[in-house]
Order: C-alpha cells, then structure tokens, then sequence
C-alpha cells in the first residue's frame, strides 16, 4: 500500500497526484455537450463556480464533485483521479439521467412528424435522430414542432 497525499492506494499500486489541468480536462468530457450553465443547474453549482473548475481555478468539494459525478453518469473514482474507466456502468453515449419526459416527448414528436408526411424510418435512423434531438432538446426549455419536424424530412 502506498500513502499519497495521506490517502492510501491499495487497489492499484500506483500513486495518485492532483492534476488540475487534468482534472479540468475530465470534467469537460464529463459535462459532453450540455451547455456549461444547464450541466451546472443540473449539479446544483453556480455557473460561475462551475467554470471556475473548468478552468482549473478552483476544486470542488466532496460533496460537489459525487453530484458532478452523478449528474454526468461518470465513475467519481475517473473524475476525482483518472483512474478506471469513465463509464460508470451507464451507456457511455448518455451523459446523466435520462429524462424520460423529454424522451417522450422527441418520440410522441417524431411519431407525429413522420406520420404527418407520410414517411417511415429503419430503427436505426429513428434512434439517432432521437438521440440527436435528445441531445440539442436536453438543455432547453421546450420542443419546438417545426424544427422536429424539419430533422424528421431530412431523415426521411
């Protein structure tokens, strides 16, 4: 076992040093495309704070950072060290909770949309237009019908 920093590292014989650029790195790949403001709500941060760990200014607190952890849906051992894998178990494509009433809402939406133009789409293509919309919709406020409606004409 070796002692870092006061703190011992029994599982992987290595020792682990604080990093901030590094640190700040994960915890850009951790927040993926949600904007900074929207990923900081969601973990309960202030914007300001949060680009603050960003830039690798400031640390967050232990209580922070497993909320940071939680709301990415990374492993708080990757995002406190580096260590492991990022993935915390989840699908590594989604970055947090999914929100099932937005979900719903993109499917109920591009359900609408096809059937409004009389058009169909493989599985495939109707699961990555709804992760893409998921994507842009996660951070917003509402869903609004015609660019939905639009992306499904592209699809089609």
């Amino acid at each position: 076992m070796t002692m870092v920093n006061g703190i011992q590292d029994s599982d992987s014989k290595q020792e682990v040093f604080w990093d901030s650029a590094e640190f700040a790195t994960r915890l850009a790949r951790a927040k993926g495309v949600l904007s900074t403001n929207a990923f900081a709500q969601k973990c309960g941060i202030s914007e300001s704070i949060f680009r603050k760990y960003l830039a690798g200014a400031s640390v967050p607190g232990a209580d922070k950072l497993v909320d940071i952890a939680r709301v990415a849906g990374v492993s708080l051992l990757w995002l406190a060290t580096g260590q492991g894998r990022a993935e915390d178990g989840t699908d590594a494509m989604v970055r947090g909770p999914v929100d099932v009433d937005l979900l719903e809402t993109l499917l109920e939406s591009v359900e609408g949309g096809l059937e409004e133009i009389g058009a169909t789409l493989t599985p495939g293509k109707k699961a990555k237009l709804v992760a893409a919309l998921y994507s842009l919709y996660r951070s917003s406020e509402d869903v609004r019908k015609a660019p939905v409606l639009e992306l499904v004409r592209l699809a089609s």
